[in-house]
Parts: C-alpha cells; sequence; structure tokens
C-alpha cells in the first residue's frame, strides 16, 4: 500500500480511495458501487432479524453516548470538550431514532433489549474506554474509524432495509459520523503533532498498545454483528476479514504516520 512521508489531509475522498484501493488488492469481485436497491424487510422472519439490527445499531450509539458522558470532563482540552458535546449529542439522536424504527417495525418498545445489547459492550470493552486517554483514543478509533470498512461494505451490498432509517441515514448519520472521525482525527493530530521525536516514539508505542488491547476484546462481538448484519440486512461478509484487518492497520499507518509496511504484525479479527 501507499507509504506515507507527509500525511495527507484526512477526508472522506480520502477513505473512499484507500478501501477502493484496498478492494482491488483483496477483493476485486466485489462492487465499487450499490448495484441494486434496497428493499424493505417483508416477512415476519425478515421484521424480526431487522428488528435486532436495529437494537444492536442503537445499542452501539448509546454506549458511545455512555463512554463521552464518562469520559469528557477528564480532558482540559476545551475543542476536544467542544467535539465530545457534538458526538453525545449525535450519536444520542442517532440512537434514539433507531430505537423509533425498531419499535415502529416490530410493535415493541425495544429499550430493554437496546440496553442488554449495551452492557455486552461493556463486558467485552471493560474498563478500556474510560481507564485513560489511551483507552479512549483505542475506543474512538475502534466505535468510529476502524469499522468504515464495514460501512462501505454494507452501503454497496446490502439488500433490505427500512426507507424511513434509509432517510435519517443520509441526511443524519452519515454527515454526522464523518464529522466525528474527522474529530478523532484532529484531536490526535494536535496532540501528535506537538511532540518531540522521542514523546512520539512513546505516543505511538502507547497507542499500539491499547489499540491492539482494543481489537482482543472487540473480536468476539465483531463477527457476532457481521454475522447479524448478513441474516438481517443481506451484506456480504467472507471478505470482510481480510478487508477490515488491512482498513485497520491504514488507519493506524496514518494515525501513527508509519508506513503500513512498517507496522509491527497486529492482532486480527481472525485471532
Amino acid at each position: 500500500m501507499t507509504t506515507i512521508l507527509t500525511r495527507p489531509t484526512w477526508t472522506t475522498d480520502l477513505e473512499l480511495e484507500i478501501f477502493d484501493k484496498l478492494l482491488e488488492r483483496y477483493a476485486p469481485h466485489l462492487p465499487k458501487k450499490r448495484l441494486e436497491e434496497p428493499r424493505p424487510p417483508q416477512t415476519d422472519e425478515e421484521k424480526e432479524n431487522f428488528y435486532n439490527f436495529r437494537v444492536a445499531g442503537a445499542a452501539h450509539d448509546l454506549f458511545i453516548v455512555q463512554v463521552c458522558a464518562k469520559i469528557i470532563d477528564s480532558f482540559a482540552d476545551l475543542e476536544l470538550q467542544l467535539f465530545l458535546s457534538r458526538q453525545i449529542g449525535d450519536d444520542g439522536a442517532h440512537a434514539e431514532n433507531t430505537r423509533l424504527r425498531a419499535q415502529a417495525i416490530s410493535g415493541r418498545n425495544p429499550i430493554e433489549d437496546i440496553q442488554k445489547q449495551v452492557q455486552k459492550h461493556w463486558d467485552y470493552m471493560g474498563d478500556l474506554p474510560i481507564r485513560n486517554w489511551q483507552g479512549f483514543l483505542a475506543f474512538e478509533l475502534h466505535y468510529e474509524l476502524h469499522i468504515v470498512a464495514l460501512l462501505f461494505i454494507n452501503s454497496r451490498t446490502s439488500k433490505i432495509n427500512d426507507p424511513d432509517s434509509a432517510k435519517f441515514a443520509a441526511e443524519r448519520i452519515l454527515p454526522d459520523e464523518a464529522a466525528h472521525r474527522l474529530g478523532v482525527v484532529d484531536w490526535w493530530q494536535r496532540k501528535f503533532d506537538r511532540a518531540s521525536p522521542t514523546e512520539k516514539k512513546d505516543l505511538i508505542a502507547q497507542v499500539l498498545e491499547a489499540d491492539e488491547e482494543g481489537q482482543r476484546r472487540r473480536n468476539p462481538y465483531l463477527w457476532e454483528h457481521w454475522h447479524l448484519s448478513h441474516k438481517a440486512i443481506g451484506i456480504e461478509i467472507d471478505d470482510l476479514p481480510v478487508l477490515y484487518d488491512a482498513w485497520r492497520r491504514e488507519v493506524l499507518s496514518y494515525f501513527l504516520d508509519i508506513p503500513v509496511s512498517k507496522l509491527p504484525r497486529l492482532v486480527s479479527v481472525k485471532d
């Protein structure tokens, strides 16, 4: 892959460029754009599967809200606090909309099911997201940036969706999540770029250690969620493991300003 000598600005266009290069290398048979529009869930089984998928999405966003709410006053960085304030508001709105769509589709209040799934995130991640700044950065990387490979696969291969959910995602969730990723990049770069060469080596080691712990903790959840996504919305998941690992290496290469080829062997989603 591309050796990073001077980092370009992280943008959604750069994300697309990187992912399409990974697709050409690891899964050229997958489409680079959507070939067919998804249809609404129709049978009782499809509606139940889609309900479970929506519950998982609401839980993902609510977990982010809970972590950010716990951590926001731990940093004296006012720019970071403002960013986290937006992230909390955005993901709270995303979770609530998803909850309402799950309720409309199923006819029952999903709040208890959502809370059970949120607890599973805490069980998997432990205290890592709120332990220190390194753990919190690893949390942001895993919940905002490392999942982008899945988002691209979803956007191109999903076969089932709820029209109201799709409309909200296009108008609100996608631009919000792009802003979150850029906010995480900005926070890290302000910290990393002002460090001395010796300090940068320490920062790189600390971030890699926390991110690796995050990957080990996330692996069981990722497999479970990918299979749910395949079952509920029909996305292609056969190539996700290799694409996920390759995408994560690209993200860490960018963040740590290290060529992909110079990164150490990382924990794989298959480990």
